[in-house]
Parts: structure tokens; sequence; C-alpha cells
């Protein structure tokens, strides 16, 4: 199963928006906020485009679990957070560092569950596991 949180948050202050820091800050926060582990550091890219109207910041993070991605639009004062996981997580959690985050109570949020077929186990199975570990290991030059 894959869960995905979609977040667009309204009446956000340009300037907050605007600021690589704190956007870089989010990014490498959110992960622990909802329980995840960070396995990439943070992208981030200054975004022009033919309507200046739509530049803004735009990052992602890669987690063990998928991902967690970052549209920001100060000229609208808007910023988009997408948590994509197959490990379950606090939705409230994800809304209130946002909130905090950016400073604002205008929040609209969207959850799907999708790979509701996958054959991927909640918890593994103790001897895949360790098989897959041991080839790691081996791959890795450590014994």
């Amino acid at each position: 199963m894959l869960v995905h949180l979609m977040l667009e948050l309204y009446g956000c202050d340009r300037e907050l928006l605007s600021n690589e820091p704190l956007i870089r800050r989010a990014l490498n926060e959110y992960p622990a906020c909802v329980g995840m582990e960070k396995v990439s550091p943070v992208h981030l890219y200054d975004i022009e485009t033919s309507n200046p109207l739509d530049a803004g910041l735009s990052g992602f993070v890669v987690i063990a679990q998928s991902h967690i991605s970052l549209h920001s639009w100060p000229e609208y004062g808007e910023v988009d957070i997408d948590i994509c996981s197959c490990k379950e997580f606090s939705q409230e959690d994800a809304i209130a560092f946002a909130r905090e985050i950016f400073q604002t109570d205008d929040v609209e949020a969207h959850f799907v569950v999708r790979g509701t077929r996958s054959l991927r186990p909640e918890t593994p199975d103790p001897q895949r596991y360790e098989t897959a570990m041991a080839a790691r290991m081996t791959r890795s030059g450590v014994r």
C-alpha cells in the first residue's frame, strides 16, 4: 500500500516562500517530522518559467519509503507539499508542521491510498530480509 498526502497552503507570506534556507529546512526536517528515513540530500531548484508569475522554489527529498516534494509560488502566496510513502504516517503531524513553518491556517488536504494490490508486505519476511542484507554486505565489501 502507498499513501499520498497532498497539501495546498494558501495565504502564505511571499518572503517566506522565497526564502531558500527556509524551504531547504522544511524539506530537510519533514522526514523526521513524519517518522520517515531520509536517504538523500535536499534537492532544491529556483524555477524560472515563461510566465514570471509562476517562478518559485521547487524541491524534493527522497525518503526510504518514497519522497516528499514542495513547490512554492511566492506571487500567489501558495505552496504545495506532497508526501508519498509506503509507510503510514500522521497526517495531523504533517499538516501541523506545514502550518507552523509557512505560518498559515489556510490548508487544503487530500489523502489518497494507492498501490492497494502491492505484494510488498508491511513487515518483510525474515529469511528474505537476511538474504538481501547478506547480498548487500557482499556488494559493499563488508563481511
